[in-house]
């Protein structure tokens, strides 16, 4: 189901977003305080699940499109009169 298969991407999205503003966010304190500074993601957090929600949502709205231009009928004429 393409549908399912946005959902996966959008969760691969998530993580690598995830993994990269943790790193340019809280780098620097991981070296200093190490798993102490796990604690406080949230701003990593925050932008994995906005990724997530954003990619997955036009990568389903995207297939819903196709979806619907594949069942309609063809159209010889012009779109627009």
């Amino acid at each position: 189901m393409p549908y399912t298969d946005a959902l996966k991407i959008g969760g691969w999205v998530a993580l690598i977003v995830f993994v990269v503003s943790t790193i340019m966010t809280a780098g620097r304190r991981f070296a200093e305080e190490g798993l102490a500074a796990v604690m406080s993601l949230g701003f990593p957090l925050l932008y994995a699940v906005i990724a997530f929600v954003a990619f997955s949502g036009v990568a389903m709205l995207m297939n819903w499109v196709v979806s619907r231009k594949e069942s309609a009928e063809s159209i010889d004429g012009p779109v627009l009169r």
